[in-house]
């Protein structure tokens, strides 16, 4: 746009040159043509100016070098549609702030996309304020208010910890209070207080001693990933990175926990991968409203693994 600007005034001066050494009618008709030719061009450029609309779309997660951008299409309702529009977004998110981002335009197409920068893990929130109409000659910028707030989030490459052993092989599960049906149970001698409808008669009779049927239940609600504090982009891929291996492997096993992050002062409970989606993208982002994460961690915590940039993870068990 400032070149087509530029070139009209050198145009303009060279014209006006002309006129002071020239001046014959057509010198002044070539005066005339340039002034009207920027009337024109304002005159033509409003009703796409005037009756467009901006679409914004993007995917909210993305993986971590992944090719990813914002797309912005225009949509024309008058005959006459804009040529270009400009744009200027910010990016905020830990130690970059106010970055502008540049807009490709797709050819022959009113569809433009700015790439997002997924080499980093976190959450990364991209502003617009306004959005420029630029005119058919690139002379004028007319603009439009936009509103766009739009945080990303980067899913960090699943990495597996150094120290894995302490993690659970499987499914934890625990005598069922209260007895009852279960699909799973174990085999155990009777002891004082079990009822006669529990005792497995088939093995009872094999062993010639009473063995009692008792039913199982996973343990729920009782293992806890704690996740320590970062310090810039790399330990933060790592940390984020064992994170998502961890959880997903306790999803995998169906076993249900909860993930603090010290960085945030959050706490969720993770069911299923996607939780864990949903948990990062409102907790890394600082100005989100994230009070459901703002939970103190619950009691009967019995597991709880540490998470953190360290060679040497350490695993503790305990009663909270």
């Amino acid at each position: 746009m400032w070149k087509n600007r530029v070139i009209y005034i050198i145009t303009i001066i060279g014209a006006a040159i002309f006129l002071a050494l020239y001046p014959l009618w057509f010198s002044w008709y070539l005066v005339v043509i340039l002034l009207l030719l920027a009337l024109f061009d304002i005159i033509l450029s409003m009703p796409g100016a005037l009756f467009s609309q901006i679409i914004f779309s993007a995917s909210e997660i993305y993986e971590q070098g992944e090719d990813a951008a914002l797309v912005f299409t225009v949509q024309n309702k008058k005959q006459f549609s804009v040529n270009r529009i400009k744009i200027r977004v910010k990016s905020s998110c830990e130690n970059i702030i106010n970055k502008q981002c540049s807009v490709i335009k797709h050819k022959n197409e009113n569809r433009y996309e700015m790439k997002i920068d997924s080499s980093r893990s976190g959450v990364t929130v991209y502003e617009a304020k306004r959005i420029w109409i630029v005119s058919f000659l690139g002379l004028f910028c007319f603009p439009l208010k936009f509103e766009l707030r739009m945080p990303i989030l980067i899913l960090p490459t699943s990495i597996k910890p150094p120290n894995t052993v302490a993690l659970p092989q499987g499914t934890q599960l625990r005598p069922k209070p209260g007895g009852g049906f279960s699909d799973e149970h174990d085999l155990r001698p009777f002891r004082y207080g079990d009822t006669i409808r529990s005792v497995h008669w088939k093995v009872s009779a094999k062993l010639d001693s009473l063995i009692i049927r008792e039913p199982l239940t996973p343990l729920s609600h009782s293992r806890l990933l704690n996740v320590a504090k970062w310090n810039g982009h790399e330990e933060r891929d790592l940390v984020l990175g064992r994170l998502r291996w961890v959880s997903e492997y306790l999803s995998k096993w169906s076993l249900p926990h909860y993930v603090v992050l010290e960085a945030c002062g959050t706490c969720a409970e993770i069911i299923r991968s996607s939780d864990l989606h949903d948990y990062l993208y409102l907790a890394l982002d600082n100005e989100a409203d994230n009070a459901r994460y703002h939970i103190p961690a619950p009691n009967g915590i019995e597991w709880i693994y540490r998470i953190d940039a360290f060679e040497n993870m350490e695993h503790m068990e305990s009663e909270i």
